[in-house]
C-alpha cells in the first residue's frame, strides 16, 4: 500500500509539473525570424491627452524589417497611413519596434509569433499612453 502511495504521489507530481507554463516551451526561444508574415495590428489609447487609434497591415519579413499602411484616428480625424520599420526580437520573446513617423514601441511575442502585445514607448506626436495588438493575418480572418 505504501508502495501505491509513493507511486500516485509520484505521477501527480510529474502531472502538475507537465501543467507548469514553459514546462513545455521550445528551448529555442525567439528571434527576428519569430516576426514574419502579415498581421493586423489594432492600437489605441491617448496621444497628447486627446483619443488616439491606429488600425494597420504590418508585414514583418523575419530579418527585422516591416512596411505597413493603414488608418489613425487623432481625436477625431481621420488620416491614412504608410511607414516603415525596423524590429529587433529577444530570445526571451521581448523586443522593440522603431518606425519611421518616429514612434518607437517596447513589443512581446507568442513563442510562435502569431500575436504581438505592443505598448508605445515614444512618440513624434508627443506624450502616449497607447497599447494594442497585433496577430497574424491568415485565410481565416
Amino acid at each position: 500500500m505504501k508502495l501505491r502511495s509513493i507511486a500516485a504521489t509520484f505521477m501527480a507530481g510529474a502531472f502538475l509539473v507537465a501543467l507548469a507554463p514553459g514546462a513545455q516551451a521550445d528551448p529555442k526561444g525567439c528571434s527576428n525570424a519569430t516576426l514574419k508574415g502579415t498581421y493586423e495590428s489594432l492600437l489605441s489609447g491617448t496621444v497628447n491627452g486627446v483619443p488616439f487609434a491606429a488600425l494597420d497591415l504590418v508585414t514583418a519579413d523575419g530579418n527585422g524589417n516591416i512596411t505597413a499602411s493603414g488608418t489613425i484616428v487623432d481625436n477625431g480625424t481621420v488620416i491614412p497611413t504608410t511607414f516603415t520599420a525596423t524590429y529587433t526580437v529577444n530570445s526571451d520573446c521581448t523586443g522593440t519596434f522603431s518606425s519611421s513617423s518616429g514612434t518607437t514601441e517596447n513589443v512581446e511575442l507568442l513563442l510562435d509569433g502569431s500575436e504581438v502585445r505592443i505598448i508605445v514607448t515614444s512618440t513624434a506626436l508627443g506624450p502616449a499612453t497607447v497599447t494594442g495588438l497585433a496577430k497574424r493575418w491568415t485565410t481565416s480572418n
